[in-house]
């Protein structure tokens, strides 16, 4: 299966080419955890993760055509 994968700030340098946006091939039944081994974040490395602009969990079962996106938490105030 295909999936978009869109990345932020610090979380680019994981991308092919440090680009922003990237196509992913998983096997089908892949998690948003295996986006994350496929681009090589070490787990040390905070990411929020969005399946199609949702809050998702690192189990969260992944279909054909999704979009992920990953960016550092916010802090602030």
């Amino acid at each position: 299966m295909q999936v978009t994968v869109r990345a932020f700030a610090n979380l680019r340098d994981f991308m092919p080419g440090r680009r922003s946006e990237a196509a992913l091939v998983l096997a089908d039944g892949a998690r948003v955890a295996d986006v994350r081994a496929a681009l090589c974040v070490p787990a040390h490395v905070q990411a929020v993760l969005l399946v199609n602009g949702r809050r998702a969990e690192a189990e969260t079962v992944l279909s054909e055509s999704d979009e992920v996106t990953l960016f550092p938490p916010m802090e602030g105030g």
